[in-house]
């Protein structure tokens, strides 16, 4: 299978720009003999003053609209996308490099329970209160990520607040959690820089956990890939990992967490970065990307119902949007959740029950579903 990759709203690890909020990464399965013919009617029949097409220009008019609807429309079940609001993304790294370097000999039972989402979530939902610290906290977060220094975030590893009282906001919960804990922390990111080809330069980036993504979703057709992508640096920096026995490690701890054997794949030779202007089959990669990621932070354009459609059909699960259900405390489930991250705070600061965190889980839950955990 020949598939072409491309990528849009890319800011590098830098996840808090503020002039681009989303990142979206395609792949389709198309050969450039296909593509050059599939442009080429798509020009002839929405004439576009364009070299290369650029969908982040092509969506700026009704004509170019009309000639990305046209191409989009040819795709249908061709391709794969998926798309990650940036600010949401960096929250979920926080459970990443937080709590899991914590629990890393046995982690599972956090992904099980959706737990990883519920810290994600209020780490969201709390930057966007302008009177929190989050902002400021998770800025220091990224920092820390970059240049793996824990000095460069005192709001996540120096909590000096009173003991606990009453029923604290997670976001506290958090902060009470990785300064108890910040050795531990340190020490494991700091670790990035020794077993990553990068050296930990990249490691906030979405596009290598994209392309993961995209290549597991290709290998379930059990046919080799030859795959080419539009120059990448954080992707040049990491080429080898997808061809390592580091890959196949990651790919048995996922799939032991996630509980799924349907991962891998299966080059058919090492993957190619090249350039999009001789490759029309990345140029189409990447009208499917900034087309997302156009809609997404501008809203989808009348007329173009049908195009959002076949796009929705070709999103994988593996895209990060917000669920606010993950943080509705009116929900048994986060009741339990929130419980469950008191303890871990708690204990964090040497004063928890000392039960394993699997026998607190069964706890919470038998105390939520009785009525006897409550939440104010």
């Amino acid at each position: 299978m020949w598939i072409a990759c491309d990528e849009a709203g890319h800011t590098g690890p830098d996840l808090l720009a503020k002039d681009q909020n989303f990142f979206a990464f395609a792949s389709v399965n198309i050969s450039d003999d296909e593509a050059w013919t599939l442009i080429s009617k798509a020009r002839q029949a929405y004439p576009v003053q364009m070299p290369e097409l650029k969908a982040s220009k092509l969506m700026g008019s009704q004509q170019g609209r009309k000639l990305v609807m046209h191409i989009i429309g040819q795709l249908d079940g061709r391709f794969a996308l998926n798309a990650h609001e940036k600010l949401l993304a960096l929250c979920g790294w926080v459970f990443e490099y937080i709590f899991e370097p914590v629990y890393q000999r046995k982690p599972q039972i956090f992904y099980q329970k959706d737990f990883h989402r519920f810290i994600a979530m209020f780490c969201y939902l709390w930057f966007q209160d302008e009177r929190s610290e989050a902002k400021n906290t998770l800025a220091q977060f990224q920092a820390f990520m970059r240049s793996k220094d824990i000095r460069d975030a005192p709001a996540l590893f120096e909590f000096t607040g009173l003991p606990i009282d009453g029923q604290p906001h997670p976001f506290e919960l958090i902060q009470r959690f990785a300064t108890g804990h910040k050795d531990i922390i340190a020490q494991e990111v700091s670790n990035i820089q020794k077993h990553m080809t990068d050296k930990g330069t990249w490691t906030l980036d979405l596009s290598a956990s994209c392309l993961w993504s995209h290549l597991n979703h290709w290998g379930k057709q059990k046919e080799p890939l030859t795959v080419i992508c539009d120059d990448s640096k954080p992707l040049r920096s990491i080429a080898d990992f997808f061809n390592s026995d580091e890959n196949n490690v990651a790919r048995e701890r996922v799939s032991f967490l996630l509980g799924s054997q349907d991962l891998g794949w299966e080059f058919n030779k090492p993957f190619e970065f090249v350039d999009s202007r001789a490759h029309p089959s990345v140029q189409i990669a990447d009208v499917l990307a900034s087309t997302a990621v156009y809609c997404f932070s501008k809203g989808l354009p009348s007329g173009m119902e049908t195009t959002g459609e076949i796009m929705d059909r070709g999103m994988l699960r593996d895209s990060i949007f917000p669920d606010f259900e993950r943080v509705n405390l009116e929900n048994d489930k986060v009741k339990v959740d929130y419980a469950v991250l008191y303890e871990l705070a708690v204990s964090a600061e040497g004063r928890g029950t000392g039960a394993p965190i699997e026998v607190y889980y069964e706890i919470a839950e038998r105390g939520v579903a009785s009525g006897e955990l409550m939440l104010k």
